[in-house]
């Protein structure tokens, strides 16, 4: 079955026959039914036949999945790139294969895609363009997308990357690349190389060519470079000259260029030559809408000085006729600044060595070309001509000043122009011409003087660098338009494509050269290589006999040949050949031409006059006496015979002989190839157009390229990426440890595929594609056996994956939950009145019962908000826990006017303190006596300014906890959660330090009582974290052996437990291990191993997934700062009876216990991963 038979392709509709269809209506590469005709359902494909596609034609094709359709003749498909719901139905032959997990950026070469189908080739390249990836490989071709915008992949720093890697294979493609493998090729082998250059208007060929120009000319700085940077200085003259704005490209290249360069790796450029070929003559007189003359006289009209500008006779743009077109002329493009090109053009025609009278002349001849365009050409009754010509009396005058300017006989030029003469044996006879064979020799004059200028600046240009001796070996590059297909195609367009289908010989015999190397260099037999090339075709365009060339010089030489004779001779002289066809809108005067990559039509109006498009031997005899040298020097060594046209003189016969000089130069070479693409006609940055460049693919012959990789064994990969792709044709064999040449040559043995359609090579496997694909149906086969445990096995695996998503955010939502609950449900923990008061108050809880406390007036509280959703409680946070914050402050100081307002110590500290000098050397120094600190010089210096400013005044109990909490909140805000800090006023203080010593600070300070008393505390702070795996195991091997202590001693009366967030079995379980640890550590008094011991047990055993490390503080006496743990989501808080325990103990009492009580507070301190 065959895809439609027709396909909108070049922006027409193409025949059932036409040779690109071949890319369409061959078979489907998909395989979407077994031997059973059962469809293989979550198939991955493409199709140009969906929804997505016809609402927006520029996706051209949609990736979709086979939900259904059992039957052979069609398939049902759902869409999911674009996603859109429900499903349609396509033909099989609709839908081509898709390369599933498959990563764009690392496919460099498409053609070792496991599918080169013309979606997964547009797909690949979309990928990695809209990653800014431009540079692809489809070898041998090097794909170079326009991305519109600079992505600094050209800069200096790339070319020395490409110029010094030892292995430059490894890098990614790139222009650099492509140069090297020629300059390595040029001095390793002795063979002159080639870089053809090709892409349509825009596409960047000349930014590519000015790129590897830049690589060779990447040579050491202490090399003489003076030819280099004349060749270098000549871009801009040849761009100047060359090139000019369209509607496709604002700095397009108009001529096609062939350098020959003299390279070396180590001396750059060091000679080099340059030949023009197929200058847009046209473009000097006329223009399209919005589109501009050449750069340079728009530079030389905005960049002259006013002493030029007199020497010249400019005037403004306006003036000028041939800058202005039918509808206006377009003066100004963005991103050119003509006045800064003109200063550029000046330095290159200085490097050039064009000054002086040299220069004097060539801006001569720009003015006066563009004030001849001026001369009106009127008609009058004369001599027995209705419509004889003559030039009005103010055009004369504009007429005298042209000829003034091109240093010519203006009587003689306008002789020449309005007088025609025949030569009849050996007289000539003079007449009158009509005013439109006067208006086109006058615009045949200003086409031919531009071309002859631009061809004297190109040999200017080769006198300077030209090598004295020749050059023995060389690199080429070719910058050249690609298959050019317009609304209206003329002669122009027949000999661009006529240079691009030598070039697609050319190339079609490099591909097949390449294969044949690596066959034999894999011991695989080439006879399997048959392909056909395009030599007919360019036969019939250029042969000696019966060619469109003969007959389009035969028409010309005759006498009475009209357009429409010479469109009814081409069709039945060269319809039989089958390249040539007639045209269904208009056979008098269109013809079809079969071409590699599509039928393009053409049409003969005006083709014989362009071919004949040169000057008269009277009009050139008067530019060849003008007193000017150079105007002279234009039209040297080039002779015609007065009144005759002889073979050999025509457009297209010169042209094809300077096409196969410059073809046998490059069929000599050992030839790289790159096709630049445009991928938008708006020139946005990184835009994409599937259809444009789907187009392109086709003109560039990119797909030709992967369909030739499709001749003979048109599969192959090596042995490991082979037993990969078939792995499930024998699971157990591929997984065996057998080496994987056996292994693939065994799995092409089994699945019955006859041995003449593949071949083991020395490092690869061979397959031919009918091969290839059986054997994609067999293992598809087996795959489909396992359709049923899939659909269990799928989902199964989905919920693995989730929870171990769930897992790795479990504990922020618990701790999320948890503060959210603690804030906006402010009595959802379950203490008692009287311990809610002792601990915001920093009191000591009474042992007494009938001491009663009395409780403290709360301030009226808004009915606590219900919680609906984790999001809303985490916005809700974010609004109203600074606000809280602060009001907790407040309240904790009975005194407002010793209150900490959190908002004005925060503008207090960014303002410069008068003892800051005095602040850093005090931190430094206490940094050098290694006191216990660990945290960086900043962060020191941040703590001893918080003090500075905090301890200001008179103190309090209740004003030092809000300290506690203001300092932690201020290192919290600047260093990132969760910090801790504990004022210790005793000498007898321990805390459990294992895990977090990395950032413990220690700040000693003197403080005062609002009674006057005076003492010296200790501030600690340190910013939590995580336990590591390793300190987790040490802490389990240490929590089991304290686990196998007798816990036969009950000591739930003295170990009191004064709040607790630990289950209830925890709280009986650590309350043991408190006591028996006391036993052994209350005469030592050495709190802080006491409180590590409790603090390795509790993260052995009580380290849950979620959780985070344990800490543990002992303070005797009540504990002061008892807000610190409610932070965390567990905590406990316990007090031991110094003497209750010591008489339990031992009958002698507890000696030098200065208070009965020591306190105990356990609490689960955690930074989250990333906070």
């Amino acid at each position: 079955m065959e895809r439609k038979q027709t396909q909108m392709i070049l922006g027409r509709r193409l025949a059932k026959d036409s040779p690109e269809v071949k890319h369409f209506q061959r078979k489907s590469s998909v395989v979407p039914f077994g031997r059973d005709g059962r469809a293989a359902t979550n198939f991955t494909c493409w199709t140009a036949d969906c929804p997505a596609v016809k609402a927006d034609p520029t996706l051209v094709f949609a990736k979709c999945i086979v939900v259904g359709g059992s039957m052979d003749t069609q398939l049902e498909l759902e869409q999911v790139d674009p996603p859109a719901r429900g499903t349609f139905t396509v033909a099989p032959t609709d839908v081509f294969n898709a390369n599933e997990l498959i990563e764009p950026e690392t496919v460099d070469d498409i053609g070792y895609l496991p599918h080169t189908n013309v979606a997964c080739v547009l797909d690949v390249l979309k990928s990695r363009f809209l990653r800014s990836i431009i540079y692809t490989t489809a070898e041998p071709l090097l794909v170079a997308i326009n991305p519109f915008k600079d992505l600094g992949n050209t800069t200096d720093a790339w070319i020395s990357t490409y110029r010094n890697a030892s292995k430059p294979e490894m890098l990614p493609p790139h222009v650099f690349k492509t140069a090297r493998a020629a300059l390595e090729d040029l001095e390793g082998y002795k063979k002159n190389q080639s870089i053809i250059v090709s892409g349509e208007s825009g596409a960047g060929k000349t930014e590519a060519t000015k790129q590897i120009m830049r690589f060779f000319a990447s040579a050491s700085s202490e090399v003489r470079t003076t030819i280099q940077d004349t060749i270098m200085a000549g871009n801009p003259i040849l761009e100047a000259f060359g090139n000019a704005k369209t509607i496709r490209n604002n700095n397009s290249s108009r001529f096609g260029r062939f350098m020959m360069l003299d390279v070396s790796s180590h001396r750059g450029i060091q000679h080099g030559s340059i030949s023009n070929f197929l200058l847009e003559k046209v473009r000097v007189v006329s223009q399209e809408a919005n589109e501009r003359s050449y750069h340079i006289f728009y530079q030389l009209l905005k960049g002259a000085t006013s002493e030029m500008r007199a020497k010249y006779h400019l005037r403004s743009l306006k003036e000028y006729a041939y800058l202005n077109g039918k509808n206006g002329g377009c003066y100004d493009v963005p991103g050119i600044d003509d006045k800064a090109d003109f200063e550029e053009v000046l330095q290159s025609l200085d490097a050039m060595q064009i000054t002086g009278s040299k220069r004097h002349s060539v801006f001569s001849i720009l003015s006066g070309l563009l004030l001849i365009g001026n001369v009106s050409i009127e008609g009058k009754d004369a001599q027995g001509v209705p419509d004889a010509a003559y030039i009005s009396p103010q055009s004369e005058e504009i007429l005298e000043e042209a000829c003034q300017l091109l240093s010519v006989d203006d009587a003689a030029l306008k002789k020449e122009i309005l007088v025609k003469s025949t030569k009849v044996g050996p007289q000539v006879i003079e007449g009158v011409r009509t005013k439109a064979e006067a208006k086109t020799s006058v615009l045949s004059l200003s086409k031919n003087v531009y071309d002859k200028l631009f061809d004297w600046l190109v040999r200017q240009l080769n006198s300077l660098i030209d090598a004295p001796d020749g050059m023995p070996n060389f690199i080429g590059i070719l910058d050249i338009f690609g298959f050019e297909v317009l609304e209206v195609n003329s002669l122009e367009q027949v000999l661009i494509n006529i240079t691009n289908e030598y070039l697609q010989k050319h190339f079609i015999d490099v591909v097949f050269d390449m294969e044949t190397k690596l066959y034999q260099a894999e011991g695989v037999p080439t006879e399997a290589l048959e392909y056909t090339d395009n030599l007919a075709l360019v036969g019939a365009l250029c042969g000696k006999n019966d060619s469109f060339f003969a007959l389009l010089e035969d028409a010309c030489l005759g006498i009475r040949s009209t357009d429409e004779g010479f469109c009814g001779t081409i069709l039945r002289r060269l319809e039989p050949s089958g390249f040539f066809l007639e045209s269904r809108r208009d056979k008098r005067l269109k013809f079809i031409i079969r071409h590699t990559i599509a039928d393009i039509e053409y049409t003969c109006e005006g083709m014989l006059e362009k071919n004949k498009d040169f000057l008269r031997k009277e009009v050139m005899d008067v530019m060849k006496a003008s007193t000017d040298p150079v105007t002279k020097a234009l039209f040297e060594g080039i002779e015609i015979e007065a009144g005759k046209i002889g073979k050999g003189t025509l457009i297209a016969s010169r042209f094809l002989k300077n096409l196969e000089e410059m073809i046998g130069i490059v069929a000599q070479t050992e030839a790289h190839f790159i096709r630049c693409l445009k991928p938008n006609e708006e020139k946005k940055p990184l835009g994409w157009n599937g259809s444009k460049v789907l187009n392109q693919l086709f003109s560039l012959s990119i797909l030709e390229a992967l369909q030739l990789r499709q001749v003979g064994y048109a599969y192959r990969r090596n042995f490991s990426e082979f037993c990969s792709h078939f792995r499930w044709l024998d699971l157990g064999l591929v997984n065996s440890d057998r080496d994987r040449k056996e292994v693939a040559q065994l799995l092409l043995e089994q699945s019955g595929i006859p041995e003449s359609s593949w071949v083991i090579g020395k490092t690869m496997v061979f397959v031919k594609p009918d091969a290839a694909k059986e054997l994609s149906i067999l293992q598809r086969e087996k795959l489909m056996c396992f359709q049923p445990l899939i659909g269990v096995l799928g989902p199964m695996w989905r919920k693995v994956l989730l929870r171990k998503k769930m897992a790795r955010v479990i504990h922020f939502l618990t701790r999320l939950e948890s503060n959210a609950r603690r804030h906006l449900e402010p009595d959802s923990i379950n203490i008692s009145p009287e311990e809610r008061e002792a601990l915001l108050s920093g009191m000591e809880r009474p042992r007494n019962p009938c001491v009663v406390v009395k409780k403290r007036v709360e301030p009226e509280r808004a009915p606590p908000t219900k919680v609906l959703s984790l999001s809303r409680a985490r916005l809700s946070l974010s609004k109203e826990l600074p606000r809280n914050y602060a009001a907790s402050n407040e309240a904790l100081d009975v005194d407002d006017t010793m209150s900490v307002d959190t908002d004005a110590f925060l503008r207090l500290k960014m303002k410069r303190s008068p003892n800051e000098n005095y602040l850093r050397q005090t931190a430094l120094a206490r940094l050098k006596e290694r006191r216990p600190s660990h945290v960086c010089m900043e962060e020191a210096y941040h703590v001893w300014r918080s003090v500075e400013l905090l301890f200001r005044e008179p103190l309090s109990d209740k004003r030092l906890q809000n300290i506690c909490t203001v300092i932690r909140n201020d290192m919290d805000q600047h260093y990132g959660f969760f910090w801790q800090v504990i004022i210790n006023r005793t000498p007898n203080f321990g805390m459990a330090a294992t895990h977090i010593h990395g950032s413990l600070h220690v700040v000693e300070q003197e403080g005062m009582y609002r009674d006057g008393r005076q003492f010296l505390f200790h501030l600690i702070m340190y910013k939590t974290r995580k336990p590591r795996k390793e300190e987790i195991r040490l802490h389990e091997r240490a929590a089991e052996k304290t686990y196998g202590i007798c816990r036969k001693r009950d000591f739930s009366g003295i170990v009191r437990v004064m709040n607790s967030k630990v289950p209830p079995y925890m709280q009986k379980d650590v309350s043991y291990l408190i006591g028996m640890l006391f036993q052994r550590y209350q005469y030592t008094r050495d709190w802080t191993n006491f409180a590590t011991c409790i603090q390795s047990y509790l993260i052995g055993r009580y380290s849950e997934p979620f959780g985070g490390a344990w800490n543990v503080v002992a303070q005797e006496g009540a504990f002061f700062l008892s807000r610190l743990w409610t932070k965390h989501s567990r905590f406990l808080r316990v007090e031991i009876d110094f003497p209750a325990l010591a008489e339990q103990a031992s009958s002698e009492p507890c000696p030098g216990c200065p208070t009965p009580v020591l306190t105990v507070v356990c609490f689960e301190a955690c930074a989250p991963d990333r906070p």
